[in-house]
């Protein structure tokens, strides 16, 4: 365990410090969206419920996040994929229960944790051809609750966990 420690420290500082090559492979996450550590990019133009991946967020979800002064909203989101074409999303308007194919997913909340306003989506959906629904393990991560779909164009890989804490 203290090897793996030693290489993801290693890992982190050159990533950090731009080391050459190294972002084009590798992919860190230092959020509380879906679990922090060491990420691969994997080929892959087609995307299942339950993938990992990153991307760019829309011109509208950018600005939320430099207004709300979470970020410059110069930076890829990496979430997985909770939903495709065709499946159905709802977001209870009464109840703000968020569920996908009608399995709970958490809750939807009215503000953050600084209470900054949040983008209230409420009804029934499905996802259209050509996008897909972001979503996080935390419930108070910003994703598809809040921002609705993506254009899969808007996906720049498909990640998988190499190492996480």
């Amino acid at each position: 365990m203290k090897k793996k420690a030693i290489i993801f420290l290693m890992l982190c500082v050159a990533m950090r410090l731009g080391f050459e090559g190294l972002s084009e492979i590798f992919y860190l996450n230092v959020t509380s969206s879906l679990p922090q550590g060491l990420y691969m990019k994997v080929p892959c133009k087609e995307f299942s419920r339950g993938d990992y991946i990153i991307y760019e967020p829309s011109e509208e979800v950018k600005e939320i996040i430099i207004k709300n002064g979470w970020g410059d909203g110069n930076h890829d989101f990496l979430k997985k994929v909770g939903a495709v074409a065709g499946d159905k999303y709802s977001i209870d308007a009464e109840t703000s229960r968020f569920e996908i194919e009608g399995q709970y997913i958490g809750k939807v909340f009215e503000k953050d944790n600084v209470g900054h306003e949040l983008p209230k989506l409420r009804g029934k959906f499905e996802v259209p051809q050509g996008y897909i629904l972001p979503i996080a393990t935390s419930e108070r991560s910003f994703d598809g609750r809040y921002s609705g779909v993506i254009e899969k164009n808007r996906i720049k890989a498909r990640v998988t966990p190499i190492f996480t804490f």
